[in-house]
């Protein structure tokens, strides 16, 4: 099972991604600090996006799959808790601890095989003193720091946790976990970086695509401006603002295009890049004929130096110069007189590569492959109204 994200995922507080506690979402993105909300005294459930940290276009609510990573960190309790319960299973000169309110009762490993349960108990069973273990090098460099930390005054900031495969990850991506140590101790502030635990890239891509915002169309500039004549062209400009929270660059070909990066603190990072796709004119009657070429869509500066660019016709300057029924760049010529609502809409192409942006747009690289993604909308003006009027020619 995966949870369909709008804009937010969770996590079990400390560093990793637990998948098995991804929460189904509203589609409008909160505002302010991340939500945190505690399952027990010292375990938290907290969003994803605390630990990433996005560049370029962001504040999106695009609708994606997030992957499940394949192990999940279950919070096992503080350094007086969780150190307890650690010592008493590996200690067999420990006495059993009384029974806590530890939000999942440790194992001896985490194995692939035997995911560790993400629901609280409360109180957990305090687990049996082993008799005579034979500990690995692993399990005795844990107890250690078990034994370090338990008697702490003043308690020392952090959480224990339990490694585990992710029950939603697939057998064969959770096999990893089997090899990561079985309890992990996670310092306040400190995001320990292990290999399945850590957020993938193609997470990251997809954490990326949910941030990503397009930008948005302003005013229509039409030439006329006021009322148009049948079989004379009707010349379209569209203003095309950044993101607020972002801004627009230009592929080596002139075409806009705005990206979202999303970088996990052991510095993995992926980068989702949107290119506009053309401009798309409906003249909102059959009775016209459009022009809407590729050159439609590659960016003109409006001179304004506020970040906004300008798609459409290059060809408005000189409209004086288009006689009746002339083909032109970018516009609509009225074919019959009439009062007519004319739209304007830019479509967005997204891929994502690894790293961080690369200039000059999406590189070689770049995957157009977004499984679960429900596609990037169209940037669309509101109608404006043309006034279209008929030409009486001398000879009839």
């Amino acid at each position: 099972m995966q949870a369909f994200l709008r804009f937010r995922a969770f996590l079990v507080c400390g560093f990793a991604l637990a998948s098995a506690l991804l929460l189904a979402v509203p589609a409008s993105a909160a505002s302010g600090p991340p939500v945190v909300g505690c399952i027990t005294g010292s375990s938290c459930i907290i969003e994803i996006n605390y630990y990433v940290t996005y560049s370029g276009s962001s504040g999106g609510s695009n609708g994606v799959v997030v992957t499940p990573p394949p192990c999940i960190a279950v919070p096992v309790g503080d350094a007086h808790t969780g150190s307890q319960i650690i010592i008493s299973l590996y200690d067999t000169t420990a006495p059993v601890p009384v029974a806590t309110t530890a939000s999942a009762t440790p194992t001896d490993s985490a194995t692939a095989g035997t995911p560790a349960s993400a629901t609280p108990t409360s109180p957990a069973p305090a687990p049996a003193t082993q008799a005579a273990p034979d500990l690995t090098p692993t399990q005795q460099a844990i107890l250690n720091l078990a034994k370090q930390l338990v008697n702490s005054n003043p308690i020392t900031p952090g959480e224990w946790y339990q490694i585990a495969a992710d029950p939603y990850a697939t057998a064969a991506a959770s096999q990893v976990c089997a090899n990561l140590p079985p309890y992990v101790w996670a310092g306040s502030g400190k995001v320990p970086v292990l290999h399945g635990l850590h957020i993938p890239t193609r997470t990251l891509a997809e954490l990326a695509y949910s941030q990503l915002t397009t930008p948005s169309l302003g005013a229509l500039r039409l030439n006329p401006r006021g009322t148009s004549d049948t079989n004379l062209p009707t010349f379209v400009d569209a203003v095309l603002n950044p993101p607020a929270r972002g801004f627009i660059a230009l592929t080596t070909q002139g075409n806009p295009y705005v990206y979202a990066t999303a970088a996990a603190p052991d510095g993995t990072a992926a980068t989702v890049y949107a290119v506009a796709t053309g401009l798309n004119i409906s003249a909102g009657t059959s009775s016209a004929n459009t022009y809407d070429v590729p050159q439609c869509s590659v960016a003109q500066p409006d001179g304004k130096n506020n970040g906004t660019y300008i798609l459409g016709s290059r060809d408005v300057t000189s409209a004086g110069s288009f006689g009746a029924g002339q083909p032109i760049d970018c516009g609509v010529t009225y074919t019959a007189p009439g009062s007519f609502q004319l739209n304007v809409s830019v479509g967005w192409s997204a891929c994502w590569a690894p790293g961080t942006a690369a200039a000059g747009g999406p590189p070689a690289n770049c995957n157009p492959n977004f499984p679960g993604a429900a596609g990037l909308q169209d940037s669309t003006t509101g109608p404006v109204t043309v006034s279209v009027r008929e030409i009486q020619s001398v000879n009839g």
